[in-house]
């Protein structure tokens, strides 16, 4: 949870547990005290907050401010969340997939800084995409656009929980390179171990994080014929990796984009960290301020 001035400036943040919220009431209670803690430390009084925006990480219809599901959280189907929570700020109120509030942070304060078609990904324990186009994120008519975890790189790969077979988040997400790690290294490995060994020149490190960027690129460069962003930002925990991910995952790119596309994509890390969901989210505050409601 964040507090953003009108000039896009963090004021302060703050990080708690979300342990209970799959507990509607538990939710609430907890947002609302640390809202109040965070405006009660910067001495700003609860009439001076003009807009409240959130991140969430599922499909969700941002017209309508409706959380259609919620990934590993259950009970949250359909949950109209602005509705829940508008009587309890009183000002407009935005909510929005996580992964569209970081490539709309990126875009606009980070590494894409400028850029008007961009594809931002998160790399943690699942795959997260969010697409900027034209400028602003899109979303589909069904609230699923830019779920780069979900496209198959193998036709007959493992069952995801999305209904399909072989998606990328199956083989990049952080369970499957945990596993990955222990056949490789023959025994238990934080994705960290890993990093620092490439850094220092092991070799099995380094081709670890190459066939990691490789998978990732296959299925971003799908992405980039369709759409031709001009930059690709790669975000989450994964992504601290380092250069051997990002040049595998450029090179993998430029071997499989178009001709005319080849040598036009940058792929960048995220330079926002975990500010950036929430930053993104602020922002989307503000659009609404703006819009005037």
């Amino acid at each position: 949870m964040c507090l953003m001035d009108e000039r896009c400036g963090l004021i302060i943040r703050e990080k708690f547990s979300s342990d209970n919220f799959c507990d509607k009431s538990s939710f609430r209670k907890i947002i609302l005290k640390n809202f109040s803690h965070l405006l009660a430390f910067s001495n700003i009084h609860p009439k001076e907050v003009r807009a409240v925006g959130i991140g969430l990480p599922g499909p969700i219809d941002a017209t309508r401010g409706v959380v259609l599901s919620l990934t590993n959280i259950p009970g949250w189907d359909n949950f109209p969340l602005v509705s829940f929570l508008k009587k309890d700020f009183n000002v407009p109120l935005s909510v929005e997939n996580d992964a569209n509030c970081m490539a709309l942070a990126e875009v606009r304060l980070g590494a894409a800084l400028g850029a008007s078609y961009a594809l931002c990904i998160t790399l943690g324990t699942g795959v997260g995409g969010g697409l900027i186009l034209d400028g602003k994120i899109y979303r589909s008519p069904y609230f699923l656009g830019g779920e780069i975890g979900h496209i198959p790189i193998d036709a007959n790969g493992p069952e995801c929980d999305c209904g399909g077979k072989g998606c990328l988040e199956r083989y990049v997400g952080n369970r499957a390179l945990l596993r990955k790690a222990r056949t490789v290294f023959k025994r238990d490995m934080a994705l960290e171990e890993v990093s620092i060994l490439a850094a220092s020149g092991n070799k099995k490190a380094r081709e670890f994080w190459e066939d990691v960027g490789c998978d990732i690129g296959l299925a971003l460069s799908s992405v980039v014929n369709i759409f031709n962003p001009s930059v690709i930002v790669v975000g989450g925990g994964v992504a601290d990796a380092g250069d051997f991910l990002l040049k595998a995952i450029q090179h993998t790119v430029r071997i499989h984009a178009m001709k005319q596309l080849k040598n036009k994509i940058k792929v960048v890390k995220a330079s926002l960290g975990g500010d950036a969901g929430v930053l993104g989210a602020a922002l989307l505050a503000k659009e609404r301020i703006k819009a005037g409601f």
